[in-house]
């Protein structure tokens, strides 16, 4: 290993490890104090200018997420993560985003439907030094998106170093409902990311057989950039604007004192109602919007519940883990939860026959497969206990198996049986066309969140049943897993020519590096 022994990469994992095992302790036995928390960090709202630009910068930096060490980062305007873009519908906005790395990057705007020219994906690369401007027409209804690079194969890399933001869509409907609308005080933007640190506080990654399987696998909770925050907002109805923009982890949000958590968007935007949850699963790259009731002024954790993916429920996830508190002040809030949100229209009775089917394939999952069966995690796990020894084994895959070689690593996952590449032709779409799509995984039952350029979709089957309520809004981002599949209807409004396509892939990013990602075009 360079720059660290093994034995100090161990010891930096398993101190990471403790600090996170021991927020979850705190967290069951209920003996929080609050006044040594972090403040939940508020991103910064960017909106454009008087001449309609707004300017992304990627620069390098550092950060201290873990007492005494500091870690290198990259973020857009700051040191990690960025602002959040705030954009309306019916304006046309021009991104000017600037590289000061030294490293290639791009910028996609996922979830914003954009010609494909201005999409930001790895055909759109960015040299350092150099600037990329976009002219992004705001098309779409209010919503929650956000934007990230995507660079093959190392969209994973600048995304686990901090380059992400959120972007915020505004319209009339969203003005004139009466929901909790103060950027940061009811209206709160939650950004969660999974982390594994070295012992001289730099991020893990290693491109290895566990890791192009399973994705990555962090120890450590960030949620907007730190560990273990707490936010204060008015006693009252409380907005909460939920990214995973972690690599790879998937979670199952819910409340400590399982309060109801009602969901009032998608991906894409309101649904027709809120929808009461229990429990609410996100996956890498999905968004939600929430509704919570602190009208009786106490304190409660947002908590994620163990997953069924068995290398993510390694300690501290296998139990419940806060990555936020939340404790309202004596204020009175001033939004509400209003009965209806939007009006949505109807998914077409009849749909044309299914017209493309994207089959995520994993060409090496089988020596992963052996691997961790070898290493006792499938029996540790249905057990119900978590046993040492085995977690150690599991460490050993994630941390000290050697990185595949690039040729290994690029055609380790596939779509439609083709590892992506930049000299396939991609397939075709044609444009302002009601379309039904079927997205699968065979026999495969790894966790897929598969995302689509270009557009906001509607489910039509969930794993060939009536999507859950929470899922019926728009959405361009579908999790599918233990064989699952799903059919959605879609539409692409705008052009994306062959030279500049559209991306659809697997938005775990070391699935998405390692070749589970197509493209294709639209006229």
């Amino acid at each position: 290993m360079s720059r660290l022994s093994r034995r100090d990469f161990c010891l930096g994992t398993l101190a990471a490890s403790l600090l996170a095992s021991s927020n979850m302790r705190a967290q069951t036995n209920g003996t929080w104090d609050y006044s040594t928390r972090p403040v939940l960090p508020i991103p910064s709202e960017l909106r454009a200018d008087s001449a309609g630009e707004i300017n992304l910068v990627a620069k390098p930096a550092e950060k201290v997420f873990l007492k005494g060490v500091t870690t290198p980062t990259y973020g857009f305007n700051g040191p990690f993560l960025g602002p959040a873009l705030r954009l309306r519908k019916g304006e046309t906005v021009t991104a000017n985003v600037h590289n000061q790395l030294t490293q290639n990057v791009t910028a996609h705007w996922h979830g914003l439907i954009v010609p494909g020219h201005a999409d930001g994906g790895p055909y759109m690369p960015i040299k350092p030094g150099h600037t990329w401007t976009a002219k992004l027409p705001i098309i779409q209804p209010a919503a929650t998106l956000w934007f990230h690079p995507h660079l093959y194969p190392t969209t994973a890399e600048l995304v686990l170093k901090g380059l992400a933001g959120l972007i915020i869509i505004d319209d009339e409907n969203s003005d004139a409902l009466p929901l909790p609308k103060r950027w940061g005080v009811d209206d709160i933007p939650v950004i969660i990311q999974d982390r594994r640190f070295n012992k001289d506080g730099s991020f893990f990654h290693r491109f290895n057989e566990i890791t192009v399987a399973a994705g990555y696998c962090g120890d450590i909770l960030l949620t907007n950039g730190v560990v273990n925050p707490v936010v204060n907002p008015p006693r009252g109805w409380v907005r909460f604007r939920i990214l995973d923009g972690s690599n790879a982890r998937n979670y199952r949000l819910s409340t400590s004192d399982q309060r109801p958590i009602y969901v009032i968007a998608t991906d894409g935007g309101f649904l027709p109602e809120p929808v009461e949850v229990k429990e609410l699963p996100i996956a890498a790259g999905e968004r939600y919007e929430v509704m919570v009731d602190a009208r009786n002024g106490q304190p409660f954790d947002f908590i994620t519940l163990p997953v069924s993916q068995q290398v993510m429920r390694l300690p501290p996830f296998d139990g419940p883990v806060v990555f936020l508190s939340v404790v309202p002040t004596n204020e009175e809030g001033r939004g509400s939860l209003p009965e209806r949100l939007v009006s949505m229209p109807e998914i077409p009775a009849k749909l044309p026959p299914i017209s493309q089917k994207l089959v995520m394939q994993m060409n090496r999952s089988q020596i992963a497969d052996k691997l961790i069966d070898a290493s006792g995690l499938e029996k540790m796990v249905a057990s119900g206990k978590t046993d040492p020894a085995v977690v150690t084994r599991v460490l050993k895959l994630i941390t000290e198996a050697p990185a595949l070689p690039l040729k290994a690593q690029l055609t380790a996952n596939a779509v439609n049986g083709v590892s992506f590449s930049f000299t396939e032709p991609g397939f075709k779409a044609p444009i302002n066309t009601d379309l039904h799509w079927r997205i699968s995984e065979g026999k495969d039952t790894m966790l897929h969140p598969v995302h689509i350029h270009g557009c906001q979709f509607r489910l039509v089957k969930f794993n060939d049943a009536t999507p859950p309520a929470y899922m019926r809004g728009w959405k361009d981002t579908v999790p599918i897993s233990n064989a699952g599949s799903a059919e959605i209807y879609v539409r692409f409004p705008l052009e994306a020519m062959p030279d500049m396509p559209y991306m659809v892939h697997c938005h775990v990013l070391e699935h998405e590096d390692s070749g589970m990602m197509t493209e294709f075009s639209v006229a």
